[in-house]
Formats: C-alpha cells, sequence, structure tokens
C-alpha cells in the first residue's frame, strides 16, 4: 500500500513525494520528527534556515530562506517538492560551503552520523550571530543519548524538551562564536594504495577501510584494464583511486550524491598526485545525466535510505550503471549477501556471475550489452 503524499500541518496543506520515485512508495516524504519542528515554527518569526531536510517536508511548508545539505537527492527533492506546491524554491547550499549568516532562525534534523552532527553545529556556531535559536529533532529510535551533550559541548545551555509521537526536539541559543571546532578531515592508512585516504564528516567508513570494499580490492587484479571507469557511491574515492594505482583504468569518474564524499574524493586524488587528466567528479544522482559511457563500473552500494534498512538505492543504482557501460563493458559490485541483488541483476545484464564471496559479502561481476 503507498504512502499518503499529503501533509497536513499548522502551516497548511501540502503534496510532498520523495525521491527518487517509485511505484507504490511504502515511504512518506515526512516524519513525526518533522511534524514537531513545523509546529514549533510557530512560535518563532524571522528567515529559517533549515538543515538536513530530505524531501522538502520542512523548507516548503516554512517558506525557507535557505537549506544547507549535504545531498543532490535531497536538493532534486526539494527542488520538486517546491514546484509541486507552486512556492519559491530556498537558496541551496551544500555542506561543504558555511551555513548563511543572515538568517534568523534554524531548523535542524539531527544527522544519522554524530561527527557530521558536531561539525555543522560547530559551523552554524561560527557564523551565525549571537542569539540565534536552534531547534533540532530527531526520531527517538535513531537518537544517540550523546545528542544533547554534543550540543551542550557547543551551546552550554540546551533545552531538552518532552518528547512527542515518538520523536524529540532539543533547543539552544546560539553563541555567536564555535566553542571548539571538529578537525574536518579523518582517515586511515590504505595498504592496498599504500597512502592514506580521509574524508569529511559525513562520509561512509572515513576512518576506516570498509569491509566490502576491501574485499572487492583484493579480487580486483581478476579483470581485464580498462581505459575509462566510473567509480559509482564513491565515498573517498577507494575503489578509483586503488584502479588508477593498480593500472586497472587509465581514467576514472568518481560519482557520489554526497558533497563531502566528492569533496574527499578530490582532496584524496589531490594527495595522491593523480593527474588531474586521469580524474573527474560528478556531484549528483549517481550516473543520472552522465552522458560519458564506461568500460568498468566498480561499486559498493549504500543499502540504507536514511536510517531505513532498503536496497531501493543500490538496486537504482545497478540500473544506472547498465545504462552508462560501453557494449561489453563490465559492472564490478560488491554487496551484503542477504541482499537479494541477483535478480535485479540477470534483468538488466546479458550475463551475470559469482566472482567471490565470503561469509559477508559477494562479489559480482555483470556484463552489459
Amino acid at each position: 500500500m503507498a504512502a499518503s503524499t499529503h501533509l497536513n500541518c499548522p502551516q497548511g496543506a501540502f503534496g510532498l513525494q520523495r525521491y527518487p520515485r517509485r511505484s507504490q512508495e511504502p515511504l512518506q516524504a515526512w516524519c513525526s520528527a518533522d511534524i514537531l519542528l513545523l509546529e514549533t515554527a510557530q512560535q518563532a518569526t524571522g528567515d529559517a534556515l533549515v538543515v538536513n531536510d530530505d524531501h522538502g517536508a520542512l523548507a516548503v511548508p516554512l517558506g525557507a530562506a535557505a537549506v544547507w545539505t549535504d545531498s543532490a537527492l535531497a536538493a532534486e527533492s526539494i527542488g520538486h517538492n517546491s514546484a509541486l506546491n507552486k512556492v519559491k524554491p530556498p537558496n541551496l547550499l551544500w555542506s561543504t560551503a558555511l551555513p548563511p549568516s543572515n538568517v534568523e532562525r534554524v531548523f535542524m534534523r539531527i544527522p544519522k552520523l554524530l561527527p557530521y552532527f558536531e561539525y555543522q553545529l560547530a559551523q552554524l556556531a561560527s557564523v551565525l550571530p549571537a542569539g540565534t535559536p536552534l531547534y533540532c529533532t530527531g526520531m527517538d529510535k535513531h537518537l544517540s543519548p550523546q545528542t544533547a551533550v554534543i550540543m551542550e559541548k557547543q551551546f552550554g545551555v540546551v533545552e531538552r524538551h518532552k518528547g512527542q509521537r515518538k520523536a524529540r526536539l532539543f533547543s539552544a541559543i546560539l553563541p555567536g562564536s564555535a566553542q571548539y571546532s571538529p578537525e574536518p578531515f579523518r582517515g586511515y592508512h590504505c595498504d592496498q594504495i599504500g597512502s592514506d585516504l580521509v574524508g569529511l564528516p559525513n562520509v561512509f567508513s572515513r576512518e576506516k577501510l570498509d569491509a566490502g570494499s576491501r574485499f572487492l580490492l583484493e579480487n580486483l587484479q581478476h579483470l581485464e584494464p580498462v581505459s575509462v571507469a566510473a567509480d559509482l557511491a564513491c565515498g573517498n574515492g577507494l575503489l578509483g583511486l586503488a584502479a588508477l594505482h593498480l593500472k586497472q583504468a587509465k581514467h576514472v569518474l568518481f560519482a557520489d550524491e554526497s558533497a563531502m564524499a566528492i569533496a574527499s574524493a578530490r582532496q584524496n586524488a589531490k594527495a595522491l598526485s593523480t593527474p588531474a587528466e586521469n580524474t573527474e567528479f560528478h556531484h549528483g544522482d549517481g550516473l543520472l545525466n552522465v552522458t560519458q559511457k564506461f568500460d568498468l563500473v566498480l561499486c559498493n552500494p549504500p543499502f540504507h535510505l536514511g536510517h531505513t534498512v532498503d536496497d531501493f538505492a543500490g538496486r537504482r543504482l545497478l540500473q544506472q550503471a547498465a545504462q552508462s557501460l560501453q557494449p561489453g563493458g563490465t559492472l564490478l559490485l560488491v554487496a551484503n549477501r542477504h541482499l537479494e541483488y541477483a535478480a535485479t541483476l540477470k534483468r538488466t545484464f546479458r550475463r551475470v556471475e559469482k566472482l567471490a564471496q565470503n561469509n559477508k559479502f559477494v562479489i559480482w561481476r555483470a556484463l552489459h550489452g
């Protein structure tokens, strides 16, 4: 049964659709934490900055002046829902830039990764005037016991409000300067390429080599070297940089929907003295709207939509890979064994085989055309 797309809130009635859309979408474009922020917004006036809005559930009803986000998918969704509801789209700022300083109130969905939360709080405190109110919400089942503690380190006094509908609100007054600034880049040494790799706070597995990526790297040498490859959902750029380092590819496009992932991949390519002519970077919805064709696509796809375990994002990336490969091109995919990608791969690609597997992961090799 499809989820409702009609949001009724204190600001009015709105139609909100998730992006990317799918038939009979089972998930709403908002949750109780969004409703709690919208109810709180009735008691505050002035231009609003919205932080970490996934689908416009905050930005559209509030008529936000600006949205600060890491996600190209969220940006697409907010733009679509602004047009759907015939409201002016907010000014969009990526997570890799400072938030705007000319807003009068801030409404924030608490992000999944706590280092990213810390980083965002410090950035907000460093640019916004003293006295600016900040309201943060999250669903109880997703909130860390450290949420308020992290806020208190930056703001001193944080009010914990009574929970409602399995969501909770925290509020604070910005002090006008950051009490501390977390180091933006952290990383690890990668033996496979003989170098350190770093990542910004919202990048997956930024402080250790992901086990799935490690397994894929161990099997990368089984492929014939190619001319042009793509590192799809690239994160810090590990797979694409390894392909260049191991001479499995001459040129790599790094693609991710996270602004911080693309910035991290750029930083790592630069640190490895990778020639600029051997790399490209694409911040967007995977390989959608990329016209270039590839001999090889490397992918360690996400299997969550936010906090929800859902392989829809991964299956979309497989379809994008198929559309972006040259005839005879190869997709090399690493995935958890419990994810049912086999049927999607066999529908989409000419030939599919398990290149390797262990007790946790499967590496699929799929040939196109």
